[in-house]
């Protein structure tokens, strides 16, 4: 028989236990993990249903809540054919397909699935709370240390903030007051305004708001990552711009700015932010040789998302011809699909091309789903599209977004995305 002290230490044990597994718990919900394998079959099961109960809770009927489900399958079949997505990221509880959309189950991708069917349901009701962008993306500084061949912000990047802590308070305050569920702060570089980017994050998570971080990941110490996340900070999106450090440090004008790239993405993963690389194709770096060189190093380095940006003839580009041609084109497009659908490829990132799906959906931004706020308030269509159309602290956000809707994109056509599928 055990002793008394036998039996207290056995307790004891079983206590200590306890408290690794559960501190062991708490670490795992921490950490950012992509998902592949079986479990992202349950996952898309899981959305489809979500979807189906969000419309059946607007129309109130089974029948018409799954036609309106395969329309949306029909309108991803036009898109990507057949194939499904094969990988996730799993964030505090929540599954990711994109940076940017709020995850799975949350209340503001229920908002998001309520609103675009309101905008695009053939009847006349329409929702009051109708939310006019999906995403904003919005710079909230002038300065940057780095110069950028490529920077779209040229133009504006000062040694001086336009803009106050107040002014912005204000503009964040109209963009609560829209109903936008998802902001991603951006520049110049938004971590030199470091301690008003903690205050805007907080501010905007307060109430619920998905916030991501463009960046150049210059500064990004664990200690700002750590902050950044107890901030209420979503996912960071780090300028990436060649496998090759030599490369990347031209491009960028900076010797140290792929080790900072490197180091802000373990930081960030360590902080339990969600990391995803962007890259700006140049015509001299598409080649599938070099996507397959970046996309082996985006999953080394431990990204979970890799964001693929055409250089536009804005900012620093603007007088040079730097536009893709069809060949490039489709080969980023391949890259693109093979990463995302072929099983062999799992460890890779999830990949996204904007111009893919642009060029078959009609583009997004111009007031369409998103819009892009200047470090001087101004609105543009996106940070490639740069016609100012007002400003966010003079004008309402209600004529800005119209006047960019009747602007539409400077590259593409702005289509309501319903329009693609037949009846």
């Amino acid at each position: 028989m055990p002793t008394k002290k036998k039996k207290k230490a056995n307790i004891n044990k079983i206590q200590n236990m306890y408290k690794v597994k559960k501190e062991d718990k708490n670490n795992e919900t921490k950490k950012v993990r992509l998902i592949t394998g079986n479990t992202t079959g349950l996952i898309r099961r899981r959305l489809s249903a979500f979807i189906f109960i969000q419309i059946l809770s607007i129309v109130h009927n089974p029948v018409k809540a799954i036609k309106e489900v395969l329309r949306i399958r029909r309108l991803r079949a036009s898109v990507h054919g057949n194939q499904k997505i094969l990988k996730f990221v799993k964030s505090e509880g929540k599954y990711f397909w994109s940076v940017d959309y709020p995850g799975l189950p949350s209340e503001n991708l229920r908002k998001i699935i309520k609103n675009e069917f309101y905008r695009n349901y053939r009847t006349s009701r329409k929702s009051s709370s109708l939310i006019p962008l999906q995403t904003i993306i919005w710079g909230i500084t002038n300065r940057c240390m780095l110069r950028c061949k490529h920077c779209y912000e040229w133009n504006n990047i000062d040694q001086q903030d336009k803009l106050t802590i107040s002014q912005l308070k204000e503009i964040l305050l109209k963009i609560k007051q829209q109903g936008i569920r998802h902001i991603q702060f951006s520049g110049g570089e938004p971590l030199i305004r470091f301690n008003d980017l903690i205050e805007l994050i907080r501010n905007a998570s307060s109430d619920k708001i998905d916030c991501w971080l463009l960046t150049s990941g210059f500064g990004l110490t664990e200690n700002k990552a750590m902050a950044l996340k107890e901030a209420g900070l979503k996912g960071v999106n780090i300028s990436l711009d060649h496998w090759n450090k030599e490369a990347h440090n031209l491009f960028r004008n900076n010797p140290e700015s792929y080790d900072w790239v490197a180091k802000s993405i373990k930081n960030c993963k360590n902080a339990g932010i969600m990391v995803s690389v962007s890259l700006c194709a140049t015509c001299e770096f598409v080649s599938m040789e070099n996507l397959m060189q970046y996309g082996a190093l985006a999953g080394k380095l431990g990204a979970h998302f890799i964001r693929i940006l055409e250089a536009r003839q804005v900012g620093r580009f603007a007088e040079q011809k730097v536009l893709l041609g069809k060949n490039q084109i489709e080969t980023i497009t391949k890259f693109t699909l093979q990463m995302n659908t072929d099983p062999g490829f799992k460890k890779i990132p999830i990949v996204t091309f904007f111009g893919y799906h642009q060029r078959k959906l009609g583009c997004l931004g111009a007031g369409n789903r998103y819009m892009y706020i200047d470090p001087n308030g101004d609105f543009h269509a996106c940070p490639f599209c740069r016609v100012a159309t007002g400003n966010a602290l003079s004008d309402s956000f209600d004529e800005g977004i119209k006047n960019l809707q009747n602007k539409g994109c400077q590259k593409f056509s702005t289509i309501k995305i319903y329009d693609r599928i037949t009846q």
